[in-house]
């Protein structure tokens, strides 16, 4: 554990080509201070830069952790990672140069819920948690220049080593005390916050993964229950306490509103690094199936962070959330035009048949009202033959559940003189029949049955091909609320209407509908930074 220096931050004003503006944070081994890098352009980008601590600058050890935080860093780009742009030395003292995050550490994020009262939600926790478990996944699985695995594991989960930004994006700080194959440490050492480490990491035994997994898992934990898991114990004690399972049994002891968390947390804090997740991505995926929906719950977290931040600085919290935007509200790519009199003309024939379809079936209505109320005219057949009804499939790639908000299209009538487009599944048709009515009952709707008949096989058809690009890269993409890759994605789709989402590196999104249709080529970038289509 590292213990907290009392040195005062040392009285920079500038460091390199680096003007200094003010101290951020200070640690056991180096004090981060905000700065500005100036250029000839007088461009100013911001920047974070983390400078050894004076009573460590001259130790070789410390200086080794940084140089390996820089080469680590150097070699790992992901959005949920903060990264390192610079490593430099003004005399003898070393500094590093890293991405400025604006936002909240994850114990400022605590702090302020304990404070206020106030309960982390479940979908906050799980999103921030799976953005976590990409993050260290990107880096359990890094390689070096040369396509050798690094064997990266962080080994220092704890709130204050993880930062959320205004717009709902996590990123995994400090990587300075993290094993790897470029640097070797002593058989036996043990590197860590107590309270946040693994059992074998306690003991001193060889760490994996499974590692970090257990790390997050206890910061989960102490979201959902907002207190520490160890708080109060000695070294001693926690040492025996995660010899016996103690974090599982804790993990089982959350709210009840945190039911569904609750064995994902008791898997990934079990004792044997072997019994729980397999990776960060397999817990990634846990935590992703108690999502309903990916780009929902990043606007949750980004509600959540406006609270927090309000709360932070003394300002009222945002009342309400605002609603993500409906199918309905957001944009629609309809499918490329087919000017022709003769699809004009079958579309016109269409509507027709369908305003008669509606038609004939009110009427058969309501002349079975009529004979149970005893009114006259009673006709000889109910429905004159037998009226197909095309019943829709939902608006979903194969028949799957389309969101809540889509508006089903009107029933078309399947009739001898009305050529349908039918979707692939066929349509299933529904045969009303006239049942005779026993005794009248005033008080009552007559009952008419259906009978269902097994659709007819329809031909196969030719799929549509969509392409979603981003001009920002790294960007993910969503279709119907499933994550399929980041940027660029090509992929055939089955006619049908389908929801996209594209979500950027640092939060923003965009939401639209397309239109597929048989056959047909999509293409669509999309760029942030405009906004507009490219």
């Amino acid at each position: 554990m590292h213990k907290e220096s009392h040195s005062r931050p040392i009285d920079l004003k500038r460091i390199g080509r680096y003007r200094i503006v003010r101290p951020l944070s200070k640690g056991g081994m180096a004090l981060v201070y905000e700065a500005r890098r100036e250029s000839l352009a007088g461009v100013s980008p911001r920047v974070a830069i983390k400078v050894i601590l004076p009573e460590h600058q001259n130790s070789a050890t410390f200086k080794e952790l940084f140089v390996n935080e820089a080469r680590l860093g150097a070699s790992m780009q992901h959005q949920n990672l903060v990264q390192i742009q610079d490593f430099d030395a003004e005399g003898d003292r070393f500094f590093l140069v890293m991405e400025y995050v604006e936002g909240h550490t994850l114990r400022q994020v605590i702090s302020e819920c304990v404070r206020h009262r106030i309960a982390v939600p479940m979908v906050v926790i799980a999103e921030i948690g799976r953005q976590v478990c990409d993050g260290l996944h990107f880096a359990h699985q890094a390689t070096d220049d040369k396509n050798q695995h690094l064997g990266l594991v962080h080994r220092d989960m704890k709130p204050s080593n993880l930062i959320l930004n205004p717009h709902g994006v996590l990123k995994v700080l400090d990587f300075g005390i993290s094993k790897g194959v470029l640097r070797r440490e002593r058989k036996g050492s043990v590197k860590g916050t107590w309270g946040y480490m693994a059992p074998e990491q306690a003991m001193g035994r060889p760490v994996g993964p499974a590692t970090d997994v257990f790390g997050l898992a206890v910061v989960l934990y102490e979201l959902a229950s907002r207190k520490p898991m160890f708080r109060g114990k000695a070294q001693d004690e926690v040492k025996r306490l995660l010899q016996d399972d103690h974090a599982a049994r804790m993990a089982a002891t959350v709210e009840a509103d945190y039911r569904p968390l609750i064995p994902v947390l008791m898997r990934a804090l079990q004792r044997d690094p072997m019994v729980r997740f397999n990776s960060a991505e397999d817990f990634g995926r846990s935590l992703s199936a108690l999502l309903p929906d990916p780009i929902t719950a990043r606007d949750e977290v980004v509600h959540f962070y406006r609270i927090v931040d309000a709360l932070y600085q003394g300002k009222p919290a945002p009342a309400s959330r605002s609603q993500p935007p409906s199918v309905n509200s957001v944009d629609s790519i309809a499918a490329p035009a087919k000017a022709s009199s003769g699809s004009s003309i079958w579309l016109i024939i269409g509507v027709m048949a369908t305003v008669l379809a509606g038609f004939v079936i009110f009427t058969a209505v309501l002349l079975a009202l009529a004979r149970v109320m005893g009114w006259p005219g009673e006709p000889e057949h109910l429905v004159p033959g037998t009226t197909g009804v095309v019943v829709d499939e939902p608006a979903g790639p194969a028949g799957k559940d389309a969101p809540a908000e889509q508006e089903r299209p009107p029933p078309v009538v399947d009739s001898p003189t009305t050529p349908v487009s039918a979707p692939k599944t066929g349509p299933v048709r529904v045969q009303v029949i006239r049942k005779e009515v026993q005794e009248a009952l005033p008080e009552e709707t007559p009952a008419i049955e259906v009978e269902l008949v097994d659709p007819e096989p329809a031909d196969d058809v030719e799929p549509g091909v969509l392409s979603i690009g981003s001009i920002q890269s790294g960007a993910e993409v969503y279709i119907q609320g499933q994550f399929v890759r980041q940027v660029p994605v090509r992929k055939s789709l089955e006619p049908g209407r389908y929801v996209i989402g594209i979500i950027a590196p640092d939060g923003r999104a965009k939401r639209f509908v397309v239109n597929v249709e048989a056959g047909e080529k999509y293409r669509q970038v999309w760029d942030f930074d405009r906004g507009e289509w490219r």
